[in-house]
């Protein structure tokens, strides 16, 4: 079931978060935490990508990484992967670190984000991706096989930190896929 959009109570406590005046915009996110909704997570990337304190802006990460509810994960990562600007992309990814969901069922975006990003986020996603507990879904390493090939086909020689981190990634996927395969063998 979708969850409902924000209430007017709600409406009023995201301007108070966009809010120059950081005392505002602290309380606003403390009532958030109260009545806060799914569906307000985009509009806190936004209001993020907007605000200019950066007590506030790390608050707002705060806030994100310590949601609990595991349906914001797709959210999360649906936000970070159409994050067009490198610097918040690779401030967004603190989320995830930071963050008690599983993302396990995400590898194959976070795969996608490190080849198609800089060096720093492919070793943000080395580790988001070494720390992920599984177990894997077949079609994410897959996916994930399949966004490595297309990386190594076109890489960029000299971009060899990138493609240090990119290899450490593949290996990764193929320890999983070997798991994957001696499982089927037990069937």
């Amino acid at each position: 079931m979708a969850e409902k959009p924000a209430t007017i109570k709600q409406t009023k406590i995201l301007g108070d978060l966009n809010s120059d005046k950081q005392d505002l915009a602290l309380s606003a996110l403390k009532l958030l935490e109260i009545d806060g909704r799914l569906a307000i997570i985009p509009e806190l990337f936004e209001i993020y990508r907007k605000q200019r304190n950066t007590e506030v802006k790390k608050k707002i990460l705060e806030f994100i990484s310590n949601i609990q509810k595991q349906d914001a994960a797709a959210e999360i990562v649906r936000l970070i992967e159409e994050e067009l600007n490198p610097s918040f992309r690779q401030e967004f990814l603190t989320i995830i670190w930071n963050s008690k969901l599983d993302f396990s069922a995400h590898l194959a975006d976070f795969v996608s984000i490190a080849v198609h990003g800089d060096f720093m986020q492919a070793l943000d996603c080395l580790t988001i991706i070494e720390n992920m507990p599984g177990p894997f879904e077949e079609h994410q390493l897959l996916e994930s096989q399949l966004y490595l090939k297309d990386y190594l086909d076109n890489r960029n020689e000299g971009e060899t930190q990138k493609n240090h981190f990119v290899s450490e990634i593949a290996l990764f996927i193929k320890e999983q896929n070997e798991g994957i395969d001696a499982d089927l063998l037990f069937e």
